[in-house]
């Protein structure tokens, strides 16, 4: 009698505890994809800030003169 009663109580755990095994296996699914998708933005945000600092440190490097009224890269600004 003792043996049925121990096998009904793990049946019993198994049965409560495999929802929560698979919610638990599903957050982690959804973490991970989140994951991916915000280092892909890293990712495209850090290349965006590598060309930035190339364009300034190619800015810095010219050794044009800016004259008044210019824009940086030397054309005059549009007037309405």
């Amino acid at each position: 009698m003792g043996f049925v009663i121990s096998l009904l109580c793990m049946v019993l755990v198994f049965v409560f505890m495999l929802p929560l095994i698979g919610s638990i296996y599903y957050d982690t699914l959804a973490a991970q994809k989140e994951n991916k998708v915000q280092i892909e933005r890293i990712k495209r945000l850090q290349q965006q800030l590598e060309y930035d600092l190339k364009q300034l440190e190619r800015q810095k490097n010219d050794n044009s003169v800016l004259i008044p009224g210019q824009l940086f890269d030397g054309r005059p600004p549009k007037t309405p």
